[in-house]
């Protein structure tokens, strides 16, 4: 994220957006489905029509297909659009990537972590950040059981602060990097006391780790984390610590909130932030797990129009306990390029391999390991890293090998190796899953 702060014209425009949109955005959760597919397809139409008029990666791409935008009058028609990469878009920015007329001056600007391997820049219209501060608010308030008063204060341990001003005693916010160590970072939560908690699932693992009983003696509300997979049985093992919800969130820099986990834990689509589709490999509709694409629903700066967003999930369209109607993701299995790959052509996804490397933790002790993460070196190789806990001893490495190699196949040598620190990468991510050839 920049580091530009919002003016105080900017941040007032947001205050009134924010103030006027919650409670519209919050209805709009339980209205049925006709009435919100009407809404997402009516914006997604005319972000597609605002890409191929303003951004010229879109009017070329649209152009070389053959096909108009302003002819659209449904989603089959819509998905006709020819699909967008991440390289297309960070190759032409700025200039064929960024809408015409638009001033980067105005913007604030966003870098995605590069979990892909590919860096990029996202800006947004400084004035216009409300669209993300609501959905945000909406993650925080499903994670703390639907109840979110202003008062609340809410900690986020991220990795950079976000660039608004502070009204005092108006949703307040503490910001602590992730670039301290867990210690640190337990004393800034002791100091802050928030009611909330958002921040990475390996960032949680270590807090939980290094004192249970503290981060119980919080006395949270509520906690979201997000950025990173993580595993629902770990996620209900630190609720039990904390005695609270801990729900999940799916979002990218480039396409905002995605899907949250609602009271009932279930992943709930934010369908009027962005429309989401499943794809398979020919890039046709999908049932099962496919590649996540999507359409952003507010981003006129640097439109994303069907994009191609890499990650591996499923959808489903079902009725929930909570009474929302937008779309459920059941499965979020990790990037497309996560995962382990055998020789002989067999993957593992990320989301397996966490569930796998969970049970063989929990399966020995506890208080055994503080942090882990799981190395493939080569398609015949791998080695879960495991720094020590208070209660490791002779026999746990022996322990977690025999768990791992029970459930992963045999063509896989696994082996455990004590390290002292698993450091995280530049983007304040501490991947658990890598794939290192």
């Amino acid at each position: 994220m920049s580091l530009r702060r919002l003016t105080p014209r900017e941040y007032l425009v947001n205050l009134v957006m924010v103030t006027a949109a919650m409670p519209v955005y919050a209805r709009r959760e339980h209205a049925d489905r006709r009435s919100l597919d009407a809404f997402t397809f009516k914006r997604a139409r005319a972000m597609a029509i605002h890409a191929a008029t303003h951004v010229l990666t879109y009017r070329h791409a649209y152009g070389a297909a053959g096909v108009d935008p302003r002819a659209i009058d449904g989603w089959a028609a819509f998905e006709r659009l020819p699909l967008m990469d991440k390289a297309t878009v960070r190759d032409g920015y700025p200039r064929r990537s960024v809408a015409g007329g638009a001033r980067l001056a105005d913007c604030i600007l966003s870098t995605s972590s590069g979990s892909s391997g590919v860096m990029m820049t996202i800006p947004h219209r400084a004035d216009r950040m409300w669209p993300y501060i609501v959905s945000s608010q909406r993650m925080l308030r499903w994670a703390t059981g639907d109840h979110y008063p202003f008062w609340y204060r809410q900690a986020y341990v991220y990795t950079s602060e976000y660039p608004l001003l502070r009204v005092p005693g108006f949703y307040p916010l503490a910001f602590i990097p992730t670039a301290s160590e867990p210690d640190r970072v337990l004393a800034a939560l002791e100091k802050a006391r928030p009611h909330i908690l958002h921040t990475y699932p390996t960032v949680l693992r270590d807090l939980v780790a290094l004192a249970p009983d503290r981060m119980a003696a919080l006395r949270l509300r509520g906690a979201s984390v997000g950025s990173e997979l993580s595993t629902q049985a770990e996620r209900d093992t630190w609720a039990d610590v904390l005695g609270i919800r801990v729900c999940d969130e799916y979002s990218t820099e480039e396409l905002g909130r995605i899907a949250s986990q609602c009271p009932q834990g279930r992943y709930h689509l934010h369908e009027d932030v962005v429309h989401t589709e499943i794809l398979d490999e020919d890039g046709r509709p999908t049932r099962e797990v496919g590649e996540v694409v999507g359409t952003e629903l507010h981003n006129r700066t640097m439109p994303f129009v069907r994009y191609r967003q890499g990650d591996l999930a499923r959808i489903i369209d079902e009725a929930c306990p909570c009474g929302r109607h937008t779309r459920l993701m059941v499965d979020l299995v990790g990037r497309r390029n996560d995962g382990f790959v055998l020789r002989d052509g067999r993957r593992l996804p990320a989301g397996f391999l966490l569930d796998v490397s969970y049970r063989a933790i929990l399966g020995s002790s506890a208080d055994m390991v503080s942090a882990y993460r799981f190395v493939q070196r080569d398609p015949d190789t791998a080695v879960f890293e495991v720094v020590p806990g208070r209660a490791w001893n002779e026999a746990s490495a022996a322990g977690i090998a025999a768990i791992l190699a029970s459930e992963l196949p045999a063509a896989l040598a696994v082996s455990v190796a004590e390290v002292t620190e698993i450091a995280r990468g530049a983007g304040g991510k501490r991947s658990t899953v890598v794939r290192a050839f």
